[in-house]
């Protein structure tokens, strides 16, 4: 086992508890030393007091996790700032996995540490975080707070107070193969999945499916929770989950449901959708392989975020012979659930103002236009919507115009400005043109409409695994709907949002009701 990958693993060996409230304070100095190596390239690791804010007023780290879009331009930024700047920014990517990078970030928070001035955190810790003390409070200007999507910067508010703004936002889209009709409807959906090839959704066992899941009840009219509330045990909001969680389970029996969309991340179904069926028997798999089956015409339609599009759209092999894309998008037909990244500073930054200087450029109107053309981050501020619709602009054209050069090598879909899709040499990138960005910011600006937030809980990572626990294995079929035992799951789920995980094993689900002999594997 090599040094660099062995503080990743003993975090995995911990317990659920372990790694929510123990495990993150005593591995997440050996964590961030291996990511440190992964980011320099070096064999030793270097001191992490030259990596954090305390090492001088002219030092910022920012901890974040890893970065899957097209172009990773966000360090584009980083180095933009840097070179433009006396305070030199570094940006650490913690870990791949949105449960282990909240798990190092808590760790260091907990622990009082200055290592780190802001932390991008996902919207669904926002209220761990600042309930904690974790982060400050970041106040608003109303000139300022009216630049942001409403909903979008709501999603840093807790309790009334602002305390993120926010850096990348993100809404679920229905990716469909050019020519297969598009749903208006959850009905029309599941229909014309069964009639050409598959939906193929994430349901793998981490924050994802729990999202995939919460979608999928919302969508057919069940609630989970209502504010503050767990309503998962009333009557007609309970019915309904159980009956959205077995349509879902006959769906995944059928194939309607991408085979393997039981342990799909993101990145597996964008795998899926894209290069066809060959990883859908892995069991621990993660987010790529819907997009796979997608690009082989395997599977017709996807739910993913907008990253896929630019994944998707800069591969010269999804293009057809005219030059034209083989896929098109649309909003969900059901409800969708806001994902995205805020800017939150260190309750333990020995720089806030600087560190409120740096979230400032990164939220600026130039940086979003580059990060959303080069990288497919969706803006999160108003402007960016409105000059795509008027006047969208490429990602090389966005670079010429502020002097910076893009480096066709890269492989970053930022090389030759282009008015249209036009012949490239197998396996090179190609620019998403204009009208595809404006095309691209129009949807996702519509599902950002309709989306709702995740519930704001102090624990919601304990909440999020409950829940998953026991709606996903009615969906595999681990758990037959009719055991739901929806009593005794709200019943967890509350015990959950207070941070009391239940006193068996989550894996056990005899919190769902599940009879004993037949416990979860």
């Amino acid at each position: 086992m090599s040094a660099t990958r062995r503080p990743r693993d003993l975090l995995r060996r911990l317990d659920p508890a372990q790694r929510r409230w123990g495990g993150a304070g005593l591995v997440a100095g050996l964590a961030l030393a291996s990511v440190l190596i992964s980011l320099t390239g070096k064999g030793t690791p270097p001191s992490v007091s030259s990596f954090t804010g305390c090492g001088g007023p002219n030092r910022l780290t920012v901890a974040t996790g890893a970065d899957i879009t097209a172009g990773s331009f966000r360090r584009d930024l980083i180095e933009e700032w840097n070179r433009t700047h006396t305070t030199q920014v570094t940006l650490v990517e913690v870990a791949d996995r949105t449960d282990e990078e909240r798990a190092e970030m808590v760790g260091r928070a907990r622990l009082g540490s200055c290592a780190y001035d802001v932390f991008s955190v996902d919207v669904a810790w926002m209220a761990e975080f600042a309930r904690s003390g974790y982060i400050r409070p970041y106040p608003l200007e109303p000139g300022e707070a009216n630049r942001y999507v409403d909903n979008v910067l709501k999603a840093g508010q807790v309790d009334g107070v602002q305390y993120a703004v926010p850096f990348v936002t993100d809404v679920p889209l229905l990716f469909h193969r050019r020519g297969v009709p598009v749903p208006a409807t959850m009905e029309q959906l599941w229909k014309y999945a069964a009639e050409n090839g598959g939906y193929s959704v994430q349901l793998g066992d981490y924050e994802g499916g729990t999202v995939n899941l919460l979608e999928a009840i919302r969508s057919a009219g069940g609630r989970v929770t209502d504010g503050e509330r767990i309503v998962v045990d009333e009557e007609d909001s309970g019915e309904r989950v159980r009956e959205a969680l077995s349509r879902w389970h006959a769906l995944l029996e059928k194939g309607v449901l991408a085979r393997g969309a039981e342990n799909f991340s993101k990145e597996d179904t964008f795998s899926t959708f894209r290069n066809g069926f060959l990883e859908r028997g892995s069991k621990n798999s993660v987010e790529e392989s819907s997009l796979r089956a997608f690009r082989d015409d395997d599977v017709a339609y996807m739910r993913n975020w907008p990253f896929a599009f630019h994944r998707l759209a800069t591969d010269r092999s999804m293009y057809d012979d005219q030059g034209r894309l083989r896929f098109g998008m649309a909003a969900l037909p059901g409800t969708g659930m806001l994902g995205g990244f805020n800017l939150a500073i260190s309750a333990h930054s020995g720089n806030p103002a600087k560190a409120r200087t740096l979230i400032d450029f990164l939220t600026g109107h130039d940086a979003q236009m580059k990060l959303f053309a080069c990288s497919g981050y969706p803006p999160v501020l108003e402007s960016v919507y409105e000059e795509y619709a008027r006047n969208p602009r490429t990602c090389g054209q966005l670079l010429a115009a502020s002097g910076t050069a893009a480096d066709p090598t890269a492989g970053k879909g930022s090389t030759v400005p282009t008015d249209g899709p036009t012949p490239v040499p197998a396996g090179e990138d190609t620019e998403l043109t204009g009208p595809m960005l404006q095309d691209l910011a129009a949807k996702i600006h519509q599902a950002l409409r309709t989306a709702e937030s995740r519930p704001q809980y102090s624990y919601y990572a304990t909440f999020s695994e409950v829940f998953r626990s026991c709606a996903r294995a009615v969906v595999t079929g681990d758990l037959l709907a009719k055991e739901l035992d929806l009593a005794r799951f709200a019943d967890a789920l509350r015990d959950a949002r207070q941070g009391r995980a239940p006193a068996e094993t989550v894996r056990s689900l005899a919190h769902c009701g599940k009879p004993e002999g037949r416990q979860g594997q």
